[in-house]
């Protein structure tokens, strides 16, 4: 399985990662009470962590997880981390402002078992693993949501698309043992 952001995390609590209970319900109670979110849907969230507490999918076998966050914040700590089941592969870029790197991908990969951390080096930030702007999406997205579209200087978006998929199909392949003949 494989994810970015809040999906890299899902990859791992999928992967038998767990969250605590307590800290868990105090991030659900945070959103309950968050003005910005709109009442009605508010008034529409449970405070129940059971659903939350055994999401382990037996059929993921491995966890490609890119920028992953925020496992404080959802209430996932160092004995929910020592619960992953598979091997994981974490990679997220030095400069990550949303989910910076120390915070979130090196705290994942210190406490989960059989992981893999790789720190993209230089300016390279959070949204650098969602795809480039097109022409079509440029306007927009340059406007909408720039860090999506516009990146530093000296960063490569399609060169580290590269390395990025390489690294994901052979952590895939030798975690699954796919053989092939030309990686």
């Amino acid at each position: 399985m494989a994810g970015h952001s809040q999906g890299g995390f899902a990859s791992l609590w999928i992967g038998g990662a767990m969250v605590n209970a307590e800290k868990y319900l105090a991030f659900l109670r945070a959103w309950k009470s968050n003005p910005l979110l709109a009442a009605s849907l508010r008034a529409q969230m449970p405070l129940d962590a059971t659903p939350a507490l055994r999401v382990r999918d037996p059929r993921v076998k491995a966890a490609f997880s890119m920028a992953p966050g925020v496992f404080p914040g959802f209430g996932m700590d160092e004995e929910g981390l020592a619960q992953l089941k598979i091997p994981a592969y974490i990679i997220v870029g030095a400069q990550d402002t949303q989910t910076p790197a120390e915070e979130h991908a090196a705290f994942a990969a210190r406490h989960a078992p059989r992981t893999l951390l790789e720190v993209l080096p230089g300016p390279v930030d959070h949204e650098i693993f969602v795809n480039e702007c097109d022409t079509e999406c440029d306007t927009f997205g340059r406007d909408m949501m720039p860090a999506g579209c516009v990146d530093p200087a000296g960063v490569d978006r399609a060169a580290l698309h590269q390395h990025i998929g390489a690294r994901a199909v052979v952590f895939f392949d030798d975690m699954l043992k796919v053989s092939r003949e030309v990686r």
